[in-house]
């Protein structure tokens, strides 16, 4: 579950960080740069989100235990910090959606019907500073074709650590054509690629206007902001007894609920909250709701549950006492089981 987490982190690292541009020593050009130094390129690559609009599909494998696991994905990026990530596939993530208008981030899993929102990710207008780059040390690999197109491939070391990131830089545009992390016990644990690319689109701005899918609950890390009922008219609406506690572990306080409609499939969301950060209790009746999804299995709390990371949501499912409950919030997995474990062994569904 960690390394899950961890791999979650280095993605969005490779989709939403512009690739940094090392502090050289000295800048003398490189005859197989056709006499462009080092510092040009990464200095052309840091800003080229700011400058450069485009589209394409995008391959991400990150190391997950001793395999790679394999995502595909429609990237688009408009000045100057906007994006938009479809994911295509495997089944699991099919139907993901972000978007970042540079204000905010939204962020919808299709299997919860929930919309996350978040700070903005954009990376920011100013280049990183020169004090903070000077920690990596920058050597040039050689020039290789990415899809076509000549990039310069760069290797960037910290200089007080372990570790090394490649990065084919586009030489015409400076974006990253291909991405690698290495580490020095497990080598390659992600490597990101476009197999297709297309520059200078007039990207219409509508692309980033997130808009809920109808009857989606919406989750912010300040707290939801829509209206919450009381749980005897959620009750009334869904059909069915939620029988939820009035507090969980770690100062959790009930709030209310919701009704939430995905398909002919209705769900019950109840959400707790610390002051701080929130959690919402997902209650459907165990005969309507399907199998569990895919994640990591947690013999402790029965046959079937799983956990899995989703964007900054962590999600633990489980199913207890004729009702299939999926508890999810921005909290450590360690923190969500040991939450889930207090409701299945106390007072909860």
């Amino acid at each position: 579950m960690r390394r899950a987490a961890a791999g979650f982190a280095i993605w969005l690292a490779v989709v939403w960080l512009a690739p940094p541009a090392p502090a050289l020593s000295q800048g003398s050009p490189e005859p197989l740069l056709d006499g462009v130094t080092l510092q040009e390129v990464a200095r052309h690559a840091a800003i080229a989100s700011q400058i450069v609009d485009y589209e394409g599909t995008k391959v991400l494998s990150v190391l997950r235990g001793e395999a790679m696991e394999t995502v595909t994905l429609i990237e688009t990026r408009k000045r100057p910090g906007r994006t938009r990530l479809e994911f295509l596939s495997p089944e699991g993530v099919a139907g993901r959606l972000v978007v970042d208008d540079g204000l905010q981030t939204w962020h919808y899993e299709p299997r919860l019907h929930t919309v996350l929102l978040g700070p903005s990710l954009a990376p920011p207008t100013e280049p990183p500073s020169a004090g903070w780059l000077a920690e990596y040390s920058l050597r040039l690999l050689g020039v290789e074709e990415v899809i076509g197109r000549r990039t310069a491939v760069l290797s960037l070391r910290p200089r007080a650590g372990q570790g090394e990131r490649r990065l084919w830089i586009d030489r015409t545009t400076g974006v990253a054509l291909r991405a690698e992390e290495r580490d020095p016990d497990d080598g390659l644990v992600m490597v990101a690629y476009f197999t297709r690319i297309s520059f200078g689109l007039n990207v219409p701005s509508a692309l980033f206007n997130m808009r809920a899918p109808a009857g989606a609950r919406i989750m912010s890390q300040g707290g939801a902001p829509e209206k919450l009922s009381a749980l005897p008219e959620v009750e009334r609406a869904v059909g069915f007894a939620l029988r939820v506690p009035q507090t969980l572990p770690g100062g959790y306080t009930l709030r209310g609920g919701a009704p939430v409609r995905h398909g002919p499939l209705l769900t019950a969301s109840v959400e707790y909250s610390d002051g701080a950060r929130s959690l919402v209790l997902f209650v459907a009746a165990a005969g309507r709701s399907g199998p569990p999804g895919r994640g990591d299995l947690v013999p402790t709390l029965g046959a079937g549950a799983r956990a899995f990371g989703a964007g900054a949501l962590r999600i633990v499912t489980w199913e207890s006492r004729g009702r299939r409950l999926a508890l999810a919030g921005p909290l450590p997995l360690a923190d969500l089981l040991g939450i889930a474990a207090a409701l299945s062994q106390g007072s909860g569904p």
